[in-house]
C-alpha cells in the first residue's frame, strides 16, 4: 500500500509517500507559496517513484496549527483527490505527528511538550503523555503563559519552540529535538495501529479565529454554481 502525506502546516509545502516497511520519499519548497506548488511536488513525487496517482491507496494530510490560508490549501487538495480516485483521507496534526516521530525517544515517566513558533512572541503547545496520546488541547500562547502552565510537569521537548521554553522551565537538558522534523514513515506506522481513529478528521487546527471565509475543509465544495 501507498500512502500520499500532505504538509502545508509548517511554512513549508511538502509531498511524502510512504509505504509500509520503506523508506519514505519528501520532495518539498519551503519559497513558493502552497497552492503554487502543491500539485507540481505531487507530479514530481510521482516522476521519481515512476507511479501514476492511481497508485495511490489513502491520503494523510497535516492539519495544523499553522497559517490558516496554507491550512485550507492542503486539505481542501488532499480532500479532493481522495474524492476523485475514491480513496480514503486521514488527518493527524502536526503536533502528535512530531510526537509520533520522536516516540521511542521518551521515557516512561515523562510527559512530551510540542512546541511550534507562531507569530510574534506566540507559539502552539500541546501536553502529551508517553503513550502519544494528547493530555490536554492544544494553546496558543506567549512562553510566560506556558511557564506558568507546565512548570509542574516532568517535560521532554519536542518542536523548534523547544529551547525557548526549556529554558523558562530549567529543563533544557531535556530537549530532544528544536526543530520541526516531521518523519512521516514513522507518522503512518503509528497511525496505522488505530487507523480509523484518524480517517476524515480533516478539520483545520487553527488555534485563532481565521480571516479567511470558512473554517470547514469541504467549503471549495459547497460555493453556488
Amino acid at each position: 500500500m501507498k500512502f500520499l502525506c500532505l504538509d502545508t502546516t509548517l511554512n513549508n509545502c511538502s509531498i511524502h509517500i510512504v509505504s509500509p516497511g520503506k523508506e519514505c520519499l519528501t520532495v518539498s519548497d519551503n519559497h513558493v507559496p502552497p497552492s503554487d506548488v502543491i500539485p507540481i511536488l505531487v507530479k514530481k513525487a510521482m516522476l521519481k517513484l515512476n507511479l501514476k496517482i492511481s497508485d495511490i491507496d489513502g491520503i494523510i494530510v497535516a492539519t495544523g496549527p499553522g497559517n490558516f490560508t496554507s491550512l485550507r490549501v492542503g486539505i481542501s487538495f488532499g480532500v479532493g483527490l481522495s474524492k476523485s480516485l475514491s480513496i480514503p483521507i486521514y488527518g493527524v496534526s502536526s503536533l502528535q505527528s512530531l510526537v509520533f516521530s520522536f516516540r521511542e525517544e521518551i521515557k516512561k515517566n515523562e510527559n512530551f511538550l510540542v512546541t511550534i513558533k507562531a507569530r510574534g512572541e506566540d507559539y502552539f503547545f500541546q501536553l502529551f503523555d508517553n503513550k502519544a496520546k494528547p493530555s490536554a488541547e492544544a494553546v496558543k500562547a506567549n512562553i510566560f503563559y506556558a511557564q506558568e502552565l507546565f512548570a509542574n510537569y516532568n517535560l521532554s521537548f519536542i518542536g523548534d519552540g523547544s529551547l525557548d521554553i526549556a529554558i523558562k522551565l530549567g529543563k533544557k537538558e531535556n530537549i530532544i529535538c528544536n526543530n520541526n522534523d516531521i518523519d512521516f514513515l514513522k507518522v503512518f506506522e503509528n497511525m496505522n495501529k488505530n487507523i480509523l481513529k484518524y480517517k476524515d478528521n480533516v478539520w483545520p487546527l487553527y488555534l485563532a479565529e481565521p480571516v479567511a471565509e470558512k473554517k470547514d475543509p469541504q467549503w471549495f465544495a459547497k460555493k453556488e454554481k
